[in-house]
């Protein structure tokens, strides 16, 4: 079946009307570093709301597009810098696995502090850590994070992710100093 010549038509509009648009649309925060009609890019300075319970860059456009690549590691906080410490807490429910972003071992090596991406603390909450090793001895590390039980069915939750830490001490050190 062939689309009649009117809805071809339409459809090729469409096609263009989206194509314009996407076009058009800014792809970029401006860099305050340029002059006006330079254009760019600048991912080096603070993304405004990007946590750490800093000021916002003073010199940032708040209309500006908060915009990055996907896996840009300029785009993330410095390792370990602006996270929130939880710990486990009971009382939470519908918990599911989280991925983490990020680890660091302390020089015992046996300390271990997980960073992951979760929900407000006023929502939602640590339910446990789970640190099993698999069949080849390497160890698999689960978050669980899910809402907290005593909240009214009712109560919005915003859904901003926060950089959060958890702190686990193995049995046995993962790693080991030489000499």
């Amino acid at each position: 079946m062939t689309p009649s010549g009117s809805r071809l038509r339409l459809w090729l509009m469409i096609g263009a009307l989206a194509s314009a648009l996407v076009a058009c649309a800014p792809t970029a925060a401006t860099d305050p570093t340029q002059t006006p009609g330079e254009g760019g890019t600048s991912l080096d300075r603070p993304v405004p709301g990007g946590g750490g319970g800093s000021d916002p860059d003073p010199g940032a456009n708040p209309d500006d597009p908060v915009v990055a690549p996907p896996g840009d590691p300029g785009a993330r906080p410095p390792l370990g810098a602006a996270a929130l410490p939880v710990e486990p807490e009971p009382g939470i429910v519908d918990a599911r696995p989280h991925a983490w972003d990020h680890i660091s071992i302390a020089p015992d090596g046996r300390t271990i502090t997980v960073y992951y991406w979760g929900g407000v603390q006023d929502c939602y909450g640590l339910a446990a850590v789970d640190v099993q090793p698999d069949a080849q001895g390497r160890l698999q590390i689960t978050v669980l994070e899910g809402r907290r039980g005593d909240l009214d069915p009712g109560t919005a939750c915003i859904e901003i992710a926060l950089l959060k830490s958890v702190t686990i001490t193995l049995d046995e050190p993962l790693v080991a100093p030489v000499g």
